[in-house]
């Protein structure tokens, strides 16, 4: 009976808090803002369900082949990327799942079930966990990879996998060699315990594995049309990566301290211990048995962190966990010597309570504070005034999927901003010269750009807000000569009525003060009497053509040029708000 009720308990716990967790995960998922490097996965799956690939720059990654399925028949943006989110999510899950069962606990037990709450309350899985990233499932392929060779003694079947794992992963991010070839070396030549088979036996099943998956990699990239795309891509990479300038780990590294302390202390203690034993019993410590295996993974985690030359806080993603694993194991015995004194219990509870929980409360709690809202806010009004054929859009990042943008190289980043600020091929004035984009979104990415590309956006462009820009143009006093480089449907209007930025007070402001004051009386629309080229208007929203125009008004009229899309009658008002907060790396 006491047996019965024990796992009843048990199960109402774990039913309680995975339904918080998973709803909690799900609101995250769903609403929290994108990163650039999610919005250019995306872009790259819609490219490559396009068969766009010869037409864009794409760097292919096994990560993109389930969003490509969904990128194929989707309509808007906001939807393939809340769509993108649910499947990066579904690996979040398996990852905090397989970092559970890696701790060698069974999940049906209060220990298993206190594996999998530690797991589940990383800060910075909560940070990129369920971000639109191939580090996610790098991570994965590691977490299975320890599972496999490290749970029980491992047979030809298994080194066979190792080998074809390690393979995938280098095709889902290049940099996983960092990571599976320390590994592989370290279960085939110091195989785990209770393996009794040749040495040779298993290297030829390990490299049995490898061939096979890679031959499987590569008919399929055959066959999809894109190995020569893939190499290319790959090469771009690699020179760009070349001349990367590096910065320090530090930043990062110190995103710990608040965030995860008690698994530093852990951490810190788990390394001294095994430091300890080393040079007590010397090669006799050396083994699969003790706490060994999980230091050297943790270590070569983090030499990967310590020698990319990017060491940006989401590389924690694959690094935590394997501290984690080494946390937990050294943690767990200590608590079992401790627990069994009473007067140490409330001292236990208040360390996991204050140096973990409260942290990872108060880490994962900004999150509400950086909603998408505005992102995809902008996404839909990019699709209202844009056709997904004729009309491009542009913001050096892959914001909006579903509308083409303007050349090849159609992304902004630190791997390559440095080919558009030198004088070369790549200037985005010619390329908006060539390819006018109908919108413009700015943002931090766009601010790396030279001054000269500002200037000539300044001279075609106006500005919604200040992160959303639309081709048009601001004409003085009493109209004058303006120039479409772009066909398409203009709204010709009085500045005051053209929704452009500062024309209008926000409706959050306007709401306020009319809370302050009596109703005023309905503003009337400015009489507009003008001319184009000549010619009475007698429409306001126009088809116009490339070419020269000449708009003349009264005196007084301040007219204005403004892109209004292919079935708006204007252009939207957009919310102002600072092109600096659309992306946001590190908060």
């Amino acid at each position: 009976m006491k047996r019965k009720l024990n796992s009843i308990l048990l199960g109402t716990v774990a039913i309680a808090m995975g339904f918080l967790m998973l709803k909690s995960t799900l609101y995250f998922a769903a609403s929290r803002i994108y990163h650039a490097d999610e919005c250019q996965s995306v872009f790259v799956a819609r490219i490559l369900a396009l068969g766009q690939a010869q037409e864009y720059f794409t760097s292919i990654s096994l990560f993109l082949m389930p969003l490509v399925w969904l990128a194929r028949e989707a309509v808007q943006s906001a939807e393939l990327f809340a769509s993108a989110r649910l499947v990066a999510l579904l690996i979040f899950w398996l990852n905090l799942l397989l970092l559970a069962l890696a701790t060698g606990e069974k999940l049906a037990s209060w220990r298993g079930l206190f594996a999998f709450v530690g797991a589940a309350t990383l800060s910075p899985l909560w940070d990129y966990g369920f971000e639109i990233r191939h580090d996610n499932l790098l991570l994965t392929g590691l977490l299975f990879i320890w599972c496999l060779m490290r749970l029980r003694p491992p047979g030809i079947a298994a080194y066979a996998i190792l080998g074809g794992l390690m393979v995938a992963l280098l095709f889902t991010a290049f940099k996983s060699f960092v990571y599976t070839i320390p590994l592989a070396l370290a279960f085939l030549v110091f195989p785990p315990h209770g393996v009794a088979v040749a040495r040779w036996k298993l290297g030829l099943a390990w490299a049995i594995g490898a061939f096979a998956m890679f031959l499987t990699i590569r008919l399929a990239y055959g066959a999809g049309g894109v190995w020569d795309v893939y190499l290319s891509g790959f090469q771009m990479v690699s020179e760009a990566s070349g001349g990367l300038g590096r910065f320090p780990p530090w930043k990062t590294l110190g995103r710990l301290l608040t965030q995860t302390p008690l698994l530093l202390a852990l951490v810190f203690g788990a390394v001294v211990a095994v430091g300890s034993e080393l040079g007590r019993r010397g090669r006799a410590a050396l083994g699969w048995s003790g706490l060994l295996p999980e230091t050297v993974f943790f270590l070569i985690a983090l030499a990967a962190l310590l020698v990319n030359p990017a060491p940006h806080p989401y590389n924690l993603v694959n690094l935590v966990p394997f501290a984690y694993l080494l946390a937990f194991r050294y943690g767990i015995s200590v608590l079992a010597e401790v627990w069994a004194q009473p007067v140490f219990r409330p001292v236990i509870l208040t360390l996991l309570v204050f140096a973990h929980f409260v942290p990872f409360y108060m880490a994962t709690r900004r999150h509400l504070d950086w909603p998408n809202h505005r992102q995809e806010n902008l996404m839909r009004v990019a699709e209202q005034l844009t056709d997904p054929v004729k009309d491009p859009v542009y913001d050096g990042i892959g914001m909006v999927p579903t509308r083409r943008s303007i050349h090849f190289h159609w992304f902004l980043h630190s791997l390559n901003i440095n080919n558009f600020r030198k004088s070369g091929d790549l200037r985005v004035r010619d390329m908006l010269a060539e390819n006018p984009a109908a919108v413009i979104i700015q943002s931090y990415r766009t601010d790396w750009l030279p001054e000269e590309d500002h200037e000539f956006i300044r001279q075609r462009y106006v500005p919604l807000a200040d992160d959303f820009w639309v081709l048009g143009q601001m004409l003085p006093a009493g109209g004058g000569e303006f120039e479409i480089h772009h066909p398409g449907r203009y709204h010709l209007a009085p500045k005051e009525v053209s929704n452009l930025a500062g024309t209008y007070e926000s409706s959050l402001k306007a709401l306020l003060e009319s809370r302050k004051q009596p109703v005023a009386e309905p503003k009337v629309e400015p009489e507009f009497v003008a001319t184009l080229n000549g010619l009475p208007l007698t429409n306001r929203t126009v088809e116009l053509p490339v070419g020269t125009y000449r708009l003349e008004t009264a005196a007084d009229c301040s007219p204005t040029v403004v892109w209004a899309g292919p079935k708006l009658k204007q252009a939207p008002r957009v919310s102002e708000s600072d092109r600096r907060r659309l992306f946001v790396n590190w908060y």
